[in-house]
């Protein structure tokens, strides 16, 4: 048997069973190599995204909802829509669901999506990234185009704000200095 499957093997048996390793720097590079093995790059890069989202969140908003920042990764991640975005505008709405309609006592709104009352977190963002794909990021327009006019085809505006454009990027460059967001989700998006 290959020295690296008869490693994984020996870690994948219970912890009691693990005694019989007799020299601990030997078991500390064994557990080492058997996570480089079980996690791929992708996931890595995830779970690296979940935790700069997390500790951006948490330092400024400590009483979000615990699956707030877990939920704009992987859905971002998912339906390829730009996190920082995605980020900035639920903190000018709801404060990331601390406040007003993105309150879980309340609608659970967290990007102001008009009147709309959802039962949970992921479907508020699923349903607000479904908006903007058939609405705003239509006809190669990017988040970015967004910062500078958010609206419509039609014209619609996303907000009645006459300053909410200057908003939305101000928060977006602030989390964005702030974070290694951007780089990572470029590079998860590259693999």
């Amino acid at each position: 048997m290959c020295a690296w499957l008869g490693t994984f093997l020996t870690l994948a048996m219970p912890l009691k069973t693990m005694t019989n390793v007799k020299n601990e720097e030997t078991k500390v590079l064994i557990d080492t190599v058997n996570i480089e093995l079980l996690i791929s790059p992708k996931d890595s890069i995830k779970n690296q995204l979940i935790e700069q989202v997390e500790n951006y969140i948490y330092k400024s908003f400590p009483k979000t909802h615990k699956t707030i920042p877990t939920s704009i990764v992987e859905i971002g991640l998912e339906k390829n829509v730009d996190i920082l975005f995605m980020m900035a505008q639920t903190q000018i709405e709801t404060s990331f669901g601390t406040a007003g309609a993105g309150r879980e006592s309340s609608r659970r709104s967290l990007f102001g999506v008009a009147k709309r009352r959802y039962g949970t977190y992921d479907e508020a963002i699923n349903d607000y990234v479904a908006l903007l794909k058939k609405s705003y990021l239509t006809r190669g327009r990017t988040e970015q185009d967004l910062m500078r006019r958010y609206t419509t085809i039609s014209g619609y505006k996303y907000a009645g704000n006459p300053n909410y454009e200057a908003e939305l990027r101000n928060a977006y460059y602030n989390i964005k200095r702030k974070t290694k967001i951007k780089e990572l989700q470029n590079e998860y998006m590259k693999l």
